[in-house]
């Protein structure tokens, strides 16, 4: 059966939702698209990238190592002008001064004077008081006293004694001269034939026995004195011992006063009220400002038998002479005084003030100088590149930080002046 054909705008439409539900193919160019890399042709350049860097560490294995001197301090070797010196801090001294040291034990109960100024000869400083002084004080005069009392008991009972042997001679001598009387007296009348024998010989006996009590007596007498005397002399001599030990007294009492013992300025001189002093204390010391100043410095011992009187020195202060150094060492110093030429010492130096000195221990010389250092000894380490090569030198005199060059270096040498880690021949540097 023969269908109608279709209107124009049906047609229109039927076409167009036929063309709509048609699917399109696509071109050949959407079919087009990218393929992933082999695993082979990505790891090709790691694989040479490793391979050069294990032989860059096997390469390394193979060559020498040499030790690393971290953190070097070098040095460089220079022409000038060595100065054999020392480089010294001196203090400001007085030439002439007179310390003060506390005269007697006690308190301080005034203050007469203060710090820096000045005093004359025999001026009170200070007043000290002591009671235990005046105690003993107290003691001695009493022991005195005392013993003079003794003393003049002793010499009153002396006299009672005198006197009574003086009325004991006199009756021994009456008594004496009436037995010389009667003895005389029977030997007349025993001439006369008035008294027998007997009676003459009994009258010479009784003379007899008066003479010997009197020449007794007196013998007892003087021993007697002489004994008393002796033991007068000594209570007298005990007496003169303690009176000398009161008036030492009576001076430290004195001395509780205590004054300047020369003219000058005071200096260090810091006493309060109430402190308590003893014997001996150092209370400062007075300086003559008339009398000129020094230096005086403590030299490191390891200069002590280069050190000579006579050697100059320079200083701010203008040019010095080492006079003295004191052999003495103490805490391995020494202490050397220097001087200013014909007394020329600068007016406006006070006593303390601290100054710079640079002592010459031998005139100055043209030299190749080194930086001193713990690393600069015999053989020390040279720089060549970036390396540093051990070397055998000889150095000689050391000062002001800088060392003198005899013998194998030469101006321009870099030098290891800090300690080196090794003692290897070579050391590379970082």
């Amino acid at each position: 059966m023969r269908t109608a054909p279709l209107a124009g705008p049906v047609r229109a439409a039927t076409v167009q939702r036929v063309m709509s539900t048609t699917p399109v193919l696509a071109s050949g160019a959407a079919m087009d698209r990218m393929l992933p890399a082999s695993r082979g042709r990505r790891r090709a350049p790691a694989i040479v990238a490793v391979a050069l860097s294990l032989a860059a560490a096997f390469a390394w294995l193979r060559a020498p190592r040499l030790q690393v001197a971290t953190s070097p301090q070098l040095g460089t070797v220079r022409a000038g002008v060595f100065r054999d010196e020392v480089a010294l801090r001196a203090r400001v001294e007085p030439l002439r001064s007179m310390q003060l040291d506390a005269a007697e034990n006690g308190r301080v109960e005034e203050v007469l004077v203060h710090d820096g100024e000045r005093v004359a000869a025999g001026a009170p400083l200070y007043r000290l008081q002591s009671d235990a002084q005046e105690q003993l004080l107290m003691q001695r005069s009493s022991e005195v006293a005392q013993q003079m009392a003794n003393v003049s008991v002793e010499r009153s009972a002396q006299a009672a004694s005198l006197a009574q042997n003086r009325r004991d001679l006199a009756q021994l001598q009456a008594q004496r001269q009436q037995a010389e009387s009667d003895w005389q007296r029977q030997a007349r009348l025993a001439d006369q034939g008035f008294v027998s024998p007997a009676a003459v010989e009994q009258s010479r006996r009784t003379r007899d026995l008066a003479d010997r009590l009197l020449a007794q007596a007196e013998a007892d007498q003087r021993t007697e004195a002489a004994i008393r005397d002796q033991s007068i002399a000594e209570m007298s001599r005990a007496v003169q011992g303690l009176r000398r030990g009161l008036q030492l007294l009576e001076r430290s009492r004195d001395r509780l006063l205590q004054r300047a013992p020369m003219a000058g300025q005071l200096s260090g001189f810091d006493l309060q009220m109430g402190a308590s002093l003893r014997l001996g204390d150092r209370l400062g010391r007075i300086d003559d400002p008339a009398g000129g100043v020094q230096l005086a410095a403590d030299v490191d011992e390891f200069w002590l038998p280069r050190l000579q009187p006579g050697q100059a020195a320079d200083s701010d202060a203008g040019a010095l002479v080492l006079v003295q150094a004191l052999p003495q060492v103490q805490g391995g110093k020494v202490r050397v005084l220097l001087r200013w030429p014909d007394r020329a010492w600068p007016a406006t130096l006070r006593a303390g003030q601290a100054v710079d000195v640079r002592l010459q221990l031998s005139p100055p010389a043209r030299a190749l100088l080194l930086p001193d250092g713990p690393g600069v000894r015999s053989p020390l380490y040279v720089r060549h590149g970036s390396e540093l090569q051990r070397r055998s030198v000889r150095l000689g005199r050391r000062a002001a930080g800088l060392v003198e060059v005899l013998s194998g270096l030469q101006p321009g040498d870099e030098v290891l002046i800090s300690q080196p880690p090794a003692d290897n021949e070579r050391l590379a540097l970082p």
